[in-house]
């Protein structure tokens, strides 16, 4: 009689003591797809960011090996309407996301287009800017350099 009362006591233990397995292991299997989501989007930034800084530094390089004068240098590059700049802001805009280009004077907030200072000692300033997708925030990368004649 003893003996009955005890195994009805522990009737469905097992069956808790596996649901109960199942469910850590599910808590488990549920942070480590969290894991990897968060890895995905930190590589895909990673990614966003080495093509800006790619870029920046491409149109430096273009600047280095064309003619350095600081007139030339902003008629090409310092301007909106520049040949070359036209150009690499069409690689840009290629090449990351988030951009708008629309023709529009002066360029309104939302459009991210990259820009292209030059001042009067050939300090150049690119930035490049970029919004992920699913982001509502921007992101940018600033190269300055010295231009030598």
């Amino acid at each position: 009689m003893i003996m009955e009362t005890s195994i009805l006591k522990q009737r469905g233990s097992v069956m808790l003591e596996s649901l109960i397995a199942i469910l850590i292991f599910s808590m488990g299997i549920l942070a480590l797809v969290a894991l990897l989501g968060a890895s995905v989007k930190d590589t895909t930034n990673a990614k966003y960011r080495a093509d800006a800084s790619l870029l920046a530094n491409q149109v430096i390089g273009e600047m280095w090996t064309g003619d350095k004068t600081n007139a030339t240098l902003v008629a090409n590059y310092g301007t909106a309407s520049g040949a070359q700049f036209v150009a690499w802001k069409g690689r840009v805009i290629q090449a990351l996301p988030g951009i708008i280009d629309a023709v529009v004077a002066p360029p309104v907030a939302g459009q991210n287009l990259p820009t292209i200072a030059v001042d009067a000692n050939n300090m150049v300033t690119v930035t490049v800017f970029w919004q992920a997708p699913g982001e509502s925030g921007r992101h940018n990368y600033v190269a300055v350099t010295r231009l030598h004649e």
